[in-house]
């Protein structure tokens, strides 16, 4: 027999073990902060470089397979898989460092990019992607502010690996980039496998509103996450002026303060209440329209053969194609964009302002779109996002330092918002039938924008406008990059519209 104190028991290790898996899918979006270290120590160019990076997101033209997983054998399984991947990857890209140059160029080259897909890969498709659809299945009432906390916690993460790197790891003061790398394999392996026993879909009976006294517990995890937030951005902010030097104490503070949230679990339970829950399928009318929508509520949801023949499946697709593809292209490159506006040591000030804004905007939006859905639908939210995502690149593309700040300020809310409203949206019009190859499907669009944005676009500027040097510096490094992704991010607008 379950009681409402196991109920509650079980519903918050949900969350909190989805918190923890979001925590090493973060890692991957650290890259902008050792970056130039790792070009560095493969003696590598900037296309090479950016074959690296666009490989991290290549593995996303199989998350179907993630998704099939998650459909087929539930989201334990697919998290285990995950982690191992995770640290799989991390462990390749340490590899051609650690044989330096007794392999060949070409050898550590394959080994760094397989490395990065296999980290990106199962950070997207097997941890994050599963853990969010997992809550959005378990938690009906109230899918957008919890996946919007999980991917609040995603972005901060950014930044906590960023900070870690710096302060702890980097060289001369620290131990190295092979040292973080070991770090990061090893603390991937042991956060998902402590994950492993609360990590499920509810069952019907436990897929309660978050209401009552729970409220406060949402509260707390909310308030962790923006304070870790903060202290990222504030610490970043203070490096890059030259008020504070490299300290590692500053990394450990910053790793309390993500393990926060674990302190819901020693506050009593609170007591059962009748809160008027309502049938789940009524959540579905939010965000399903047409006749993928209305097939969702006849049912149990639709397969992905009824999806894909609909407008509205390729139209979400290409904003997401955009959006992602200019967010990635801002966010993994901040150290080379800093470095040819000669503000190198803004990167790590970069990386935390982006993950600040991400994860309060998912956050807020989240909580906005679950109880102001009758003012402000989540298709709507998606036509915000397209917006900003346009002027965040215009402003980037400025290529002067406020520019580019106010740039990152607007690119991490579109990016935050819009990874928050995709996962109900995707949840509500399509049902749950094939929930997560429909979403894996839609991922897939973040491997073509991968490979034709950090791999083609952004390197053929870079170098076009280094005349050869394996270093460009100025303003015309990434200008022409970044205006024509504004344009791209125009048509963008349209789709939304």
């Amino acid at each position: 027999i379950c009681t409402p104190e196991d109920d509650v028991q079980a519903r918050w290790a949900l969350i909190l073990a989805a918190s923890g898996v979001q925590i090493v899918s973060g890692s991957v979006y650290a890259m902008g902060a050792w970056g130039v270290d790792l070009r560095n120590l493969l003696k590598v160019s900037m296309g090479d470089m950016s074959t690296i990076v666009a490989a991290t997101f290549l593995g996303s033209l199989f998350a179907m397979l993630g998704g099939l997983s998650f459909d087929r054998l539930g989201p334990r399984a697919t998290v285990a898989l995950g982690g191992a991947l995770n640290t799989a990857g991390y462990t390749l890209i340490l590899t051609p460092i650690l044989l330096g140059e007794s392999a060949s160029p070409t050898v550590r080259l394959v080994l760094a990019a397989l490395g990065a897909m296999c980290a990106g890969y199962s950070s997207v498709s097997l941890l994050d992607n599963v853990v969010c659809m997992a809550c959005s299945l378990s938690f009906p009432k109230d899918r957008a502010a919890v996946v919007g906390y999980l991917k609040a916690v995603l972005a901060t993460a950014a930044g906590l690996w960023a900070l870690l790197y710096i302060h702890v790891f980097q060289a001369p003061h620290g131990p190295g980039l092979v040292a973080y790398l070991t770090f990061t394999a090893l603390a991937s392996f042991a956060i998902c496998l402590l994950a492993l026993i609360p990590m499920q879909v509810l069952p019907e009976g436990h897929r309660k509103p978050i209401r009552g006294r729970e409220l406060i517990r949402l509260g707390m995890v909310l308030a962790a996450t923006v304070a870790l937030s903060l202290f990222d951005v504030g610490v970043s902010f203070g490096y890059s002026m030259g008020l504070l030097s490299e300290t590692p104490a500053l990394g450990y503070i910053g790793v309390a303060l993500a393990a926060l949230p674990l302190l819901v679990l020693l506050l009593p339970h609170p007591p059962e209440e009748d809160n008027g829950a309502k049938p789940e399928v009524e959540a579905v009318a939010q965000a399903g329209t047409g006749q993928a929508g209305a097939a969702a509520l006849a049912s149990d949801g639709i397969t992905f053969g009824q999806a894909v023949v609909g407008v509205d499946f390729w139209l979400l697709w290409f904003i997401q194609f955009v959006v992602f593809g200019s967010g990635v292209a801002t966010n993994q490159n901040l150290a080379m964009i800093f470095e040819s506006a000669g503000a190198k040591s803004a990167a790590g000030l970069g990386v935390a302002l982006f993950a600040l804004t991400s994860s309060v905007s998912r956050m807020v939006v989240g909580i906005l779109s679950d109880r102001y859905a009758h003012v402000v639908s989540r298709f709507q939210w998606i036509q915000v996002v397209a917006v900003m995502s346009m002027a965040s690149q215009a402003l980037v593309s400025t290529m002067a330092l406020g520019g580019i700040m106010v740039g990152i300020l607007v690119a991490g809310l579109s990016f935050g918002t819009f990874f928050t409203v995709v996962v109900p949206v995707i949840n509500e019009m399509y049902g749950r039938k094939q929930f997560g190859v429909i979403m894996g499907s839609q991922l897939a669009c973040q491997a073509f924008a991968s490979i034709s944005i950090c791999k083609v676009l952004l390197p053929r500027v870079y170098s076009h406008s280094a005349a050869g040097a394996s270093v460009c510096e100025g303003t015309a490094c990434f200008r022409t990059s970044f205006l024509a992704l504004a344009a791209l991010n125009a048509l963008g607008v349209a789709a939304g519209l």
